[in-house]
């Protein structure tokens, strides 16, 4: 038999044991209480901020005010609490309130509010409302606030250029509307109506004429660029179109012919006409940037820059490409005899300069189709052309910030991928399971 100071050990184990299991459990809903640790396993971390949204935290110079325009309703109210919450978690310049519309008609009208559970964003002095409650457009919002006055974005227009606002693949729609979320105003500029470049523009595009400008077009150009106004120009292969003296100031030389990329039938292009992209210069403007870039139908391009200008090369590029002087279709092969020169070829060239004490940026493009609505989504294409106007216009505090600052969360299938979904659901699903069951069922009954 046991010893009865053994069981009385066992005992007093028991009790020691069962004290301090109980008070580690106080001990810990203690420290819940006065910390806060969460972890997201959700696919692409979807219930936590992104990297890009947290960078964007990170330069807050001063508080930011979100007030909450929702009625005393939980269902409305905790959804938006538990999204603005993530964003208090990486900083503490975050600050929401709620104020009930109800409650206070006048200020919600004198605001402008029309939407429950519209929010309000004030940052030094700044105001923005916003509708659509969801990671990307609150970023957006911040960085319209840190970026902060108006920036003016023109593109040229009334030659056959590619159209800020239009929807057809040639054209620059999607870009413009990206540029739009990012805090800049966009506007299309017919010199033959404008006699001047007004003023308030801070970068003018010129993105591809198809038929020549006037010569007093061209003058107004001119005239733009020696009094220190940022440029951007997409080129195409061809005829410039009149603007041969603007080429000229500043000593570009365009190759001639397509620049033809072997590399890219690595990646599954079939077009020669593809030219790749895949490290960047440590240079502000791309140093950040990752992902490869295309550009089709690039031409190549060189420059003796002239005196008062810096000027360097941006963008090159692999080997295995050159300017294909001859038809882009059957055998295509490099051909130094006709002047075709071997890459890796330059497809971008900036320069800049001081004028009258302010910085002057000028980017010439060997491309411009690889801002179109057609190719904007292909690889880096969105992210080094919003970097591109960002260092053009002098913005660089957000040039490591992505253009796309959260994940996709939304599922997108067409229509008769949809009815397959539905068609598996509805029915396959519900009689693979009756199967199953009745196979069970039968297994058993003839045992």
């Amino acid at each position: 038999m046991p010893q009865p100071h053994g069981v009385l050990a066992r005992r007093i184990n028991n009790i020691a044991f069962y004290l301090l299991f109980f008070a580690a459990v106080g001990l810990i809903g203690w420290l819940g209480t006065r910390y806060e640790t969460q972890w997201d396993w959700t696919a692409g971390g979807r219930n936590s901020l992104s990297g890009p949204s947290v960078s964007l935290l990170q330069r807050l110079e001063g508080p930011v005010s979100i007030k909450c325009f929702a009625p005393e309703n939980a269902l409305l109210r905790d959804p938006i609490r538990e999204l603005i919450g993530r964003y208090r978690r990486y900083s503490d310049k975050i600050e929401l309130s709620f104020i009930n519309p109800d409650l206070e008609p006048e200020l919600a009208r004198k605001l402008g509010i029309t939407v429950a559970g519209e929010l309000m964003l004030e940052y030094q002095g700044r105001s923005e409302t916003l509708t659509d409650l969801n990671e990307e457009s609150i970023t957006n919002a911040i960085q319209r606030l840190i970026l902060g006055g108006e920036r003016w974005v023109g593109f040229l227009a009334g030659h056959g250029e590619r159209a800020v606002e239009g929807q057809a693949n040639f054209d620059l729609g999607d870009f413009g509307k990206e540029l739009e979320h990012k805090g800049y105003r966009v506007r299309p500029l017919n010199l033959a109506e404008t006699p001047d470049i007004p003023a308030n523009i801070n970068l003018l595009i010129i993105p591809g004429p198809r038929a020549d400008l006037m010569p007093g077009e061209v003058g107004i150009l001119k005239k733009y660029l020696e009094q220190g106004g940022n440029l951007l120009w997409l080129l195409d292969p061809g005829p410039l179109f009149g603007l041969e003296p603007l080429a000229e100031a500043l000593g570009l030389k365009v190759l001639p012919g397509t620049v033809v990329d072997v590399n890219a039938y690595a990646l599954g292009i079939k077009d020669p006409a593809v030219a790749l992209i895949t490290a960047y210069p440590d240079h502000p403007a791309v140093g950040s940037l990752s992902q490869v870039s295309l550009f089709p139908h690039a031409a190549s391009l060189e420059a003796k820059v002239p005196e008062g200008w810096n000027g360097s090369a941006l963008l090159e590029t692999l080997e295995r490409t050159w300017n294909e002087t001859g038809p882009l279709s059957g055998q295509i092969q490099h051909d130094a005899d006709v002047g075709e020169k071997a890459g890796p070829l330059t497809i971008a060239y900036l320069f800049d300069r001081q004028v009258k004490e302010k910085g002057q940026r000028v980017l010439v493009m060997g491309d411009g189709d690889f801002l179109s609505n057609a190719f904007l989504g292909n690889g880096g294409n969105l992210n080094l052309g919003v970097n591109l106007i960002r260092w053009l216009s002098g913005d660089e505090r957000l040039l490591d910030i992505p253009a796309k600052t959260s994940p996709d969360l939304s599922f997108e299938a067409s229509q008769a991928a949809g009815a397959i979904l539905a068609l598996s659901f509805l029915i396959v699903l519900p009689l693979a399971l009756f199967g199953a069951g009745f196979l069970i069922w039968w297994r058993r009954r003839n045992r």
